[in-house]
């Protein structure tokens, strides 16, 4: 009973949670490593921040206060700043929307992206047409907990331990 019951939600749980891994993987695919729908934004006045004395200091509050000291960012515009190796990703919510990199020594390098690329990016972080889809990603956080310990029991074999007879 327990096993089928399990086999069932296992496959159900699956299917919708496969359906949001593919969206998050195809989306995230394309704001990383498709650039035709980016073009250089060479109409910005900033494009360099000054780097802190010391380099553990050079993170993600940093850098965001520094764009915004440029006067050319504000923090409402700024949707989102992320590490990502030595250089920080900066999306900037405007028409169209920016995604700024900021390298190790400072130098900004600035792309302008199609609408496209809103929807795209509205989809991967759970924030499309200015809803909070934050409760939407709980439920798909728990189903995939759930899905990985339904799967531990649906598919790891049962252990027959048989007594050793004795000579």
């Amino acid at each position: 009973m327990l096993k089928r019951w399990n086999r069932t939600l296992h496959r159900y749980v699956g299917l919708i949670v496969s359906l949001f891994l593919v969206m998050w993987a195809i989306t995230g695919f394309l704001l990383l490593n498709v650039p035709w729908y980016q073009t250089q934004a060479t109409d910005l006045k900033t494009e360099m921040i000054s780097l802190p004395s010391d380099p553990d200091e050079f993170t993600i509050a940093y850098v965001g206060a520094k764009l915004v000291e440029t006067g050319e960012y504000s923090w409402d515009e700024i949707r989102s700043i992320t590490k990502s190796g030595d250089s920080f990703k900066v999306y900037v919510k405007r028409d169209p929307i920016l995604r700024l990199t900021v390298f190790a020594d400072g130098q900004i390098d600035a792309l302008k992206q199609d609408p496209i690329l809103d929807f795209f990016y509205g989809l991967h972080v759970g924030e499309w047409e200015d809803l909070n889809f934050v409760t939407l990603l709980e439920i798909i956080s728990v189903l995939t907990i759930l899905l990985v310990l339904s799967g531990l029991i649906y598919f790891l074999p049962k252990r027959r331990f048989k007594k050793k007879e004795a000579p």
